[in-house]
């Protein structure tokens, strides 16, 4: 499966890769301005840095390096684009890890339970005027955001990232406190494990932790509070450490306020051009975002930045079986799979109908939802869901069947599901260097289509 081409740095990027000095770096920028290709480049740069202080100083040992991924998609893909850049290089100790993985490699004791933590918390809910699902996301947040000692400090707080609707006043949150959050923790207390949103207060609070010369965190948007707070507690004095982002692109319940987590960024740098989509594609998927509160940490994608111009995004209308047969028509027609690289892209990952289909027009394609390594054989055609898609890019991407069951969401403005799913979509369609097809069935329409520019795409009905 292809992934990038060779990083050539454009002009923004030898900006800012010609200062690599020690200190916290934050990265903004709109999908396809070449966010996570400008960490890659500070990778490199920042290696050279600390060999040559290393070698100045006449250290010993190996300069550390992690780099963490939210998903692990993402870590295959960049796991193969960051070994390329300081490949020959001597004296680097190399860490690609989502932070899941990198937490438990430092904390092997914790026994995490998945299972059991969402059944209880959807068990202690049911007297809450909110859904189980709500307020699973609801306590991922503030569990997130809040270390145990000071989860009461959730009652007053703004919700960063939460959305407007449902409202979840003062006393509601009280509520969450005494009737879900508390006999939650008694529980796993009983229980003797600990759930993902233990692992950064058990890091803050270890000792003899490893510690990293160089730190890049991509696609920063969706790590929480205390995830970043558990970074900097691993952050060699001194230390470079790159935080990339784009709170645009916030796909899950989350939100930091940088000043909250201890964290002074000492440079800041925003990406202000395109230089993956297309003028169309730009287009296509601005609407999704322009109703939505971004923040200084988000970017809308830049139309006067984009010079590459392609065809203009095609929304197929009719039955699923229908919207298959004109992708693969469409890929048999006008895609190159020798060197064109293709993603089917769907909100659960239902994929079953599209495999039987692609495997008899003799289409090749490799499954890339959480998959921990980046596939290395000749397929072209990846099926992934959206949220597995998060920081990668491809030649044509196809989001078939978006119908109202796969995008369920509250029917009030501002709605948090909503405005996720917004978000979602709008960063699966920049994931497309060249062209995108969307498709779905009229009388089952997803809500998400009406949000859409008609005068940005060309209706298709099969």
């Amino acid at each position: 499966m292809k992934t990038l081409p060779k990083i050539i740095p454009t002009r923004e990027q030898l900006l800012l890769i010609s200062d690599p000095r020690p200190g916290v770096t934050v990265i903004r920028g709109a999908a396809g301005s070449g966010k996570t290709t400008t960490a890659l480049l500070l990778l490199k740069q920042q290696s050279k840095f600390w060999l040559a202080r290393k070698k100045r100083q006449n250290l010993k040992g190996e300069i550390n390096i992690l780099v963490l991924t939210f998903n692990r998609t993402l870590r295959g893909y960049i796991e193969d684009l960051a070994q390329a850049e300081i490949e020959g290089v001597s004296g680097l100790n190399l860490t690609i890890l989502t932070f899941a993985k990198w937490a438990l490699s430092i904390i092997p004791h914790a026994q995490v339970e998945t299972k059991e933590t969402v059944e209880k918390i959807k068990q202690l809910s049911k007297q809450l005027p909110l859904t189980e699902d709500f307020v699973c996301q609801e306590v991922d947040y503030l569990a997130g955001r809040f270390l145990p000692s000071g989860l009461n400090t959730y009652v007053n707080c703004e919700r960063v990232g939460r959305g407007r609707t449902p409202r979840v006043d003062k006393e509601l949150r009280k509520r969450i406190i005494k009737e879900v959050v508390e006999p939650y923790l008694d529980f796993k207390m009983q229980r003797v494990f600990v759930d993902w949103n233990d692992l950064p207060g058990i890091i803050i609070e270890a000792h003899d932790l490893p510690k990293y010369q160089i730190i890049i965190a991509d696609e920063t948007q969706d790590f929480s509070a205390n995830q970043m707070r558990a970074i900097m507690k691993c952050a060699a004095s001194p230390s470079a450490v790159i935080f990339v982002m784009d709170a645009a692109q916030r796909i899950y319940p989350r939100g930091f306020v940088w000043n909250e987590v201890g964290i002074t960024p000492v440079r800041n740098y925003r990406l202000r051009e395109n230089h993956r989509n297309t003028v169309q594609i730009c287009r296509f998927a601005k609407p999704l975002l322009e109703e939505l509160d971004i923040g200084d940490d988000g970017s809308i994608p830049n139309l006067d930045s984009c010079k590459k111009e392609g065809p203009m995004p095609v929304i197929v209308k009719g039955r699923y079986s229908q919207q298959v047969a004109y992708a693969i028509d469409y890929i048999k027609s006008y895609v190159d799979l020798s060197n064109k690289s293709v993603a089917f892209m769907h909100p659960k990952g239902w994929f079953t109908y599209l495999k039987l289909e692609l495997r008899k027009s003799y289409l090749k394609f490799v499954e890339i939802t959480r998959e921990d390594e980046w596939p290395k054989g000749p397929e072209n055609i990846a099926l992934s869901t959206m949220h597995s898609g998060k920081g990668l890019e491809f030649d044509h991407v196809f989001i078939l069947g978006l119908n109202d069951k796969t995008t369920p969401h509250g029917d009030e403005e501002g709605d948090a599901t909503l405005e996720s799913l917004l978000r979602t979509l709008a960063m699966a369609i920049t994931r497309a260097r060249e062209s995108v097809i969307l498709g779905y069935k009229p009388e089952e329409a997803s809500s998400l289509i009406q949000f859409l520019d008609k005068k940005t795409y060309r209706e298709q009905v099969v």
